[in-house]
């Protein structure tokens, strides 16, 4: 099984005949993955999470389109996609998909795949601007938490989390939250626009119990190697 980083909040994960890409706009070389089974996720559809010609190009070959309920893309084979609501699943051969909400717009993933379980956030973030009076900070804690709480009885072997590097220290709370409460053991920072630094400096930020952090540090990298 491999995990790549594309760039930005984007990662393929290769495992047996599957590969799975969530919200990859770039770094994917069609050609390369034409026999295999392809998934395809966008959690939303912002330009930083659909790339609609990247998945239009994917269509010469076999693969199915799990899609945000905000996009609205009719020129793909509809019998090969999928839009999901919050809350929504949906299980095709071995694996299983389930939605959960967000603090912006789209979707969150959970997956299930050969006996591992990923949680890809898309846009569920904890947002904390400077210029967010008391009270949105307030909502925005809450929104966030809320949603986080109700993953948090799904076993999660590998997490993809936002660590926004515009929200300074902040960025961190969201990981910190979803380490403490979901418990996976192995989480992945993504959004980080080119701005690898923010992982190498999380540890000054976070301390996890028992979830292990995996950084990323360019486009482009495998992150995560195994035989199985």
């Amino acid at each position: 099984m491999i995990i790549k980083h594309t760039n930005r909040s984007g990662f393929m994960i290769f495992d047996r005949k599957f590969v799975l890409l969530f919200d990859c706009i770039s770094g994917v070389e069609p050609e390369d993955i034409k026999d295999k089974v392809i998934v395809f996720f966008a959690s939303c559809r912002n330009k930083d999470h659909y790339n609609e010609k990247l998945a239009k190009m994917l269509s010469r070959f076999h693969t199915t389109y799990i899609f945000s309920n905000d996009i609205k893309d009719f020129s793909l084979n509809r019998e090969l996609t999928c839009i999901l609501s919050p809350y929504q699943e949906v299980t095709l051969g071995p694996l299983y998909i389930r939605a959960f909400s967000n603090t912006d717009s789209g979707v969150a993933f959970y997956v299930k795949l050969f006996g591992k379980q990923y949680f890809h956030c898309g846009k569920l973030n904890w947002r904390h601007w400077p210029h967010m009076s008391p009270s949105q900070l307030i909502h925005k804690e809450a929104d966030f938490k809320t949603e986080i709480d109700k993953i948090a009885s799904y076993p999660v072997d590998f997490a993809f989390v936002t660590v926004d590097p515009r929200l300074k220290e902040h960025g961190y709370l969201a990981a910190s939250y979803f380490a403490d409460k979901v418990r996976p053991s192995f989480l992945i920072p993504m959004h980080a626009s080119g701005h690898y630094e923010d992982s190498e400096y999380a540890h000054d930020y976070l301390t996890f119990e028992t979830t292990k952090w995996i950084a990323c540090s360019k486009t482009g990298q495998i992150i995560w190697e195994t035989s199985s």
